[in-house]
């Protein structure tokens, strides 16, 4: 899976150095091209244009899918860059969970420090100034709601492995097939197989495995209706908004095990995805 890593490309990582020497970028548009990080358009700061005006005028000139770079201060510097995702609702699956992959790759080859803030929008034409600047990471004025849940599950999270690690066993069941199945992924190294996963009867079992031969077959795989965990190349973890409550939280549990039972195979997750 490791194998999978979209690379900055050359250009995009000098064009964002230089632009911590100077003062002259306002933002930096990233697409993936093959298996790059690339760059599509850089904007320049306009003397007495403010920021606001400025970002009325890259949504414009931005396209969809692509990762923007807003820079929001006016001195140049460490800490002043907005990761902006422009993924909408129409695009295919694959396509989906390969920018939400180039996010966290894009950030951890340009350098995490810079970033400040990170959000997704399904309509940049509708993602004001506003919103941008409210994304931005505090380490001392409240939390909002998303933050609080986010930060509420990454504990659950940590809290469930540390248990699972301790007592080396899942707090769920596996059936003797998903157990084969996870073995047999183990040995492949970057896979070729989509191997899809769901919670019966609170055991894990297989829903699905698949060798993809063609990239247009995992349109006709997601399903997005049911919860279900997907290892191809990156870690998916599918879990509709209308399930209930109680099936989310069976989910955001299994999901934290399942991740510490998959290092313990030695299945290396460089990304995990939501959809």
């Amino acid at each position: 899976m490791n194998g999978q890593v979209l690379r900055v490309s050359e250009p995009l990582a000098t064009q964002f150095q230089a632009a911590q020497e100077t003062n002259t970028v306002r933002c930096i548009e990233a697409k993936v091209t093959g298996e790059q990080l690339v760059v599509n358009k850089v904007f320049q700061i306009h003397e007495g244009v403010q920021a606001d005006a400025e970002w009325a005028s890259i949504q414009a000139e931005c396209s969809t899918p692509s990762l923007v770079l807003f820079h929001i201060a006016t001195s140049n510097g460490p800490l002043k860059w907005i990761l902006v995702a422009s993924v909408c609702d129409t695009l295919p699956a694959r396509d989906k969970m390969l920018y939400a992959s180039a996010r966290d790759c894009l950030k951890q080859q340009l350098g995490l420090a810079y970033f400040v803030g990170d959000v997704h929008t399904t309509d940049l034409s509708a993602f004001t100034y506003r919103d941008v600047v409210s994304t931005m990471h505090t380490t001392t004025g409240p939390l909002s709601d998303r933050e609080v849940l986010l930060k509420e599950e990454a504990l659950l999270e940590r809290d469930l492995s540390v248990k699972s690690s301790a007592m080396n066993v899942l707090p769920f069941g596996m059936s003797a097939a998903c157990d084969a199945a996870l073995i047999a992924f183990s040995k492949k190294g970057t896979s070729s197989t989509w191997l899809s996963m769901r919670m019966t009867n609170e055991e894990l079992v297989v829903d699905a495995s698949v060798q993809i031969t063609r990239d247009d077959q995992i349109n006709a795989l997601v399903d997005k209706e049911q919860p279900s965990f997907v290892l191809y190349r990156i870690f998916v973890y599918i879990c509709p908004e209308a399930a209930n409550v109680r099936l989310k939280m069976t989910y955001s549990t299994a999901k934290a095990s399942l991740l510490h039972d998959l290092q313990r195979r030695g299945i290396l997750v460089d990304s995990t995805v939501r959809l």
